[in-house]
């Protein structure tokens, strides 16, 4: 008798249960414990399915960043749909980060976890190849906007950056604000007097007023682009 053929659909039905049955034990324990046999414990498949699907722990943990970054690509480009002007833009997916981040800190925190050596000495190349190319789908969406900011000159960048720096700058410090003041996270006394949408609101306009990317803050209602950027993307996350 032939194999049975297992079409595209009910691969990619079976890997998201094994998927999720991860990401469940992460959040109930933590990464660090995760093993293929935890998982294999909590999916209808066998050990030797769930290797047809993912290499090893790592790979697993891959998969899961993986699937974080695509989330954030479809968050990210609905906020660039905000009709304001590119400032704003950027402003809404910094905001769509935030509240995607509170949503679910758990895949919040994976995707750095994509950067250790550890990951990527043990998980599959497709893995990783696909976190690159998931990753460069970001930065292009962000470096567009800032192209389409200096088209507009509203945008001068300093001859010794490039659109990308300027990208990984606000995305980085992002990054930084909400991962140190989200809740739940034990803060210094310095911390316990910052709120992460005032405080992330106020670093976007510190890089980019000193960018000199106009409008500059002083000069605009910031309000309605936030509170119209929370509102667009709260169906979202």
């Amino acid at each position: 008798m032939s194999p049975r053929v297992v079409d595209e659909e009910t691969l990619k039905a079976r890997e998201q249960v094994i998927l999720d049955a991860a990401l469940d034990y992460i959040r109930e324990n933590d990464i660090a414990s995760l093993t293929v046999d935890k998982v294999v414990a909590r999916v209808p498949f066998s050990k030797g399915t769930v290797y047809n699907h993912f290499c090893s722990k790592e790979d697993i943990v891959t998969g899961l960043c993986n699937s974080c970054v695509s989330s954030l690509h479809a968050l990210f480009q609905s906020a660039t749909r905000f009709d304001g002007n590119v400032r704003e833009k950027m402003i809404a997916i910094c905001i769509a980060y935030m509240m995607s981040a509170k949503a679910d800190t758990t895949r919040f925190m994976l995707v750095i976890t994509a950067k250790t050596s550890a990951l990527n000495q043990k998980a599959s190349e497709e893995r990783l190849n696909e976190h690159i190319r998931l990753e460069q789908q970001l930065m292009h969406l962000f470096c567009s906007l800032i192209q389409k900011a200096i088209e507009d000159k509203d945008l001068v960048i300093p001859v010794h950056m490039s659109p990308p720096q300027v990208a990984f700058a606000i995305w980085s410090m992002s990054f930084g604000i909400i991962a140190l003041l989200q809740d739940g996270l034990e803060r210094c006394d310095l911390r316990r007097l910052m709120e992460v949408e005032r405080e992330l609101v106020s670093h976007c306009n510190l890089v980019m007023d000193g960018l000199g990317w106009l409008p500059l803050s002083q000069d605009f209602d910031w309000q309605p682009c936030i509170d119209a950027s929370k509102e667009r993307v709260s169906g979202l996350v």
